[in-house]
């Protein structure tokens, strides 16, 4: 697989991770994590917090902070939001071609995302590692939290690319959608369907809850279903495009 997605910075990348847009993007969203940690620290001693056996909401609110920044970046990477935008792109009205439109999606757009979503993550990690250590929760809900980070976030980058092939990066329609696809998903599912929530598995992650095995079972079957099928319509679309492509091209 080529590394344009870690060094390509032209418009022909969608989302390259060492670019401008991106480490801002990524850095500013662990600022505001950050703020979350500082405000909701608890202001008790480590060992009173174990022995009281009651865990401080400092884990799920910094979880959480880092779920919603993290998918919406991921989103807007996909969206191609992220795009370098230069003198050719605001001058020429056709959309030029990106390497996740022009390379086989199972060959280099899925293990870019896959790539850049754990990279994406990773930004995060020192503070969600200090919020799981200062709330005592155990090592087991630490890792099932970090996978409902993921693969929602991989959702989140999977589903704004599915608009971005439908769509192109400059369609209001597009933008509108892409955020409702994640408002849905991040928000709207605790109201409509509790189980397949991330925030709502991550608040009993926080809890210790004895059901929280059952609810990440849950979540995951569903989610990871919905990404296999977003997996299948971004590897379809793409071929689509590039077998239009190459009959343009050879007409």
């Amino acid at each position: 697989m080529k590394s344009y997605f870690l060094t390509d910075e032209s418009e022909k990348s969608l989302a390259p991770f060492f670019s401008q847009q991106v480490l801002s993007a990524g850095l500013a969203g662990a600022v505001i994590v950050g703020a979350f940690l500082l405000v909701f620290w608890p202001h008790r001693p480590l060992s009173e917090i174990m022995a009281s056996g009651s865990e401080p909401a400092a884990f799920f609110l910094v979880f959480a902070a880092a779920l919603v920044v993290n998918a919406y970046i991921n989103l807007c990477c996909g969206a191609g939001d992220m795009t370098r935008k230069d003198y050719h792109m605001l001058n020429y009205p056709t959309q030029r071609p990106t390497h996740e439109t022009q390379i086989d999606f199972y060959r280099y757009g899925l293990p870019e995302f896959l790539m850049h979503v754990l990279l994406l993550l990773l930004l995060f990690t020192p503070l969600l590692a200090l919020a799981a250590f200062i709330s005592a929760v155990s090592r087991e809900a630490v890792l099932l939290a970090a996978a409902v980070l993921y693969s929602g976030s991989l959702f989140c980058r999977l589903a704004g690319f599915m608009v971005y092939l439908f769509w192109g990066r400059s369609s209001t329609l597009g933008y509108l959608t892409a955020r409702a696809v994640m408002l849905g998903f991040v928000f709207l599912t605790v109201i409509f369907a509790p189980p397949i929530n991330p925030l709502h598995l991550l608040y009993h992650l926080n809890r210790g809850s004895d059901g929280s095995g059952y609810l990440f079972a849950a979540y995951m079957t569903v989610v990871m279903a919905a990404v296999l099928v977003l997996i299948w319509v971004n590897g379809t679309l793409v071929r689509r495009r590039m077998k239009r492509q190459r009959k343009e091209d050879g007409g």
